[in-house]
């Protein structure tokens, strides 16, 4: 077993989301059984970016770089990530795709995050109707004929809710395993806590944070934080201005907004609040609300996706809504009995953690290796 070569195809870590968290803890977990790991991809690794937010951790024996001339289109040069296949099949035993877009080589096991082309077929997405249909037509057509082409690719995915969706339209089954969480660090958080809720993730449309101004405008005597990070693209920017101009033009100070805020700023605010508010629609996972259950925060999510389906199990660790006013009633609730839940989502935020994803990692990559040969 340990002779066996792995390589690792990634379009990109320099993203620093929770795909490329994912990546990362598989180069750890396949390194930890003694074999080596190649890892490709189309952007040079900053590693020294990698470092400063994630701590040391495990590289590569080797990365092979495919760059791409051109900036934009990320997408596009997600595809691209196919031509690293050949290099990799001269050097490697087994390739493992962790970005999850299908390629136009194979890949011999696939962690489909999601099946990305099936969001043009959805409503709640930005892919659904003007310049972003047009943009995004080719890419679906493309991933959509390969994906359904490719059949032997080994099928990994993050929840019970992408797992159906991957069924209904590729008509595929995908193992679940659950994405790696960083979840050690706030489960040590302790701090006063006040009537505070939380929401998580990026400066992007389809987080919906007008929804949660909605909310705070229902609730002016609860204070509510939105701490997000802006991307180096107009489309993140802009988002936060229009939530920004938004808060100002009617007056919500109840109110926060911390773009691109500092690990020690997000963890203070975590420490003394008790709600996590996700406003995405059909969220695939929702690693964010797992680390705000991990510090204690009771969450309170839309009910759809893998994070209603899996993280919180149909409402058992937390509160789900479809509407506004569900929305204020569960804060109320959530808010008023805290200390009757806070003990227990944390607990249930373990399940989540890096360990138990290289556990299972190792164990599916190894019976694939044993099948194989």
């Amino acid at each position: 077993m340990n002779e066996v070569i792995m390589g690792i195809i990634h379009h990109s870590l320099n993203p620093l989301g929770g795909a490329e968290r994912l990546c990362v803890a598989t180069i750890e977990a396949l390194k930890e059984q003694g074999w080596k790991v190649v890892l490709a991809t189309t952007d040079q690794t900053n590693w020294k970016k990698v470092y400063s937010l994630w701590g040391k951790v495990t590289r590569p024996d080797k990365e092979i770089v495919f760059s791409v001339p051109f900036r934009g289109f990320t997408i596009y040069k997600r595809i691209l990530t196919s031509a690293l296949a050949p290099k990799l099949f001269k050097e490697v035993d087994v390739i493992i795709n962790t970005h999850g877009d299908v390629l136009v080589t194979n890949a011999d096991i696939t962690y489909m995050h999601f099946p990305t082309f099936q969001l043009m077929d959805a409503g709640y997405s930005k892919y659904s109707h003007g310049f972003w249909r047009l943009y995004f037509t080719p890419y679906y057509i493309l991933q959509n004929y390969l994906s359904r082409k490719q059949l032997n690719t080994l099928l990994l995915t993050n929840s019970h809710f992408s797992a159906s969706v991957i069924r209904r339209v590729l008509s595929r089954e995908a193992i679940i395993i659950y994405p790696p969480v960083n979840i050690e660090k706030y489960l040590r958080l302790e701090g006063k806590r006040e009537d505070i809720v939380v929401s998580i993730g990026r400066f992007s449309p389809e987080k919906r944070y007008e929804f949660i101004l909605r909310v705070a405008k229902k609730l002016p005597n609860i204070q509510f934080y939105i701490i997000g990070s802006i991307a180096n693209k107009r489309e993140s920017q802009e988002y936060y201005r229009k939530i920004k101009e938004k808060i100002e033009l009617e007056d919500l100070k109840n109110v926060v907004l911390k773009p691109n805020a500092s690990d020690k700023e997000i963890m203070e605010i975590m420490s003394i609040s008790k709600v996590i508010l996700h406003s995405r629609l059909y969220e695939h996972f929702g690693m964010a609300v797992v680390e705000g259950m991990a510090a204690g925060l009771v969450p309170v999510i839309h009910r759809s996706g893998g994070a209603w389906t899996d993280i919180i199990e149909y409402g058992k660790y937390g509160f789900g809504y479809i509407s506004l006013n569900e929305a204020i009633k569960y804060i109320e609730k959530a808010l008023k009995d805290y200390y009757k839940f806070n003990k227990i989502v944390r607990k249930r935020s373990t399940l989540f953690n890096k360990n138990k994803y290289k556990q299972r990692i190792t164990y599916v990559v190894k019976k694939y290796v044993e099948l194989s040969r």
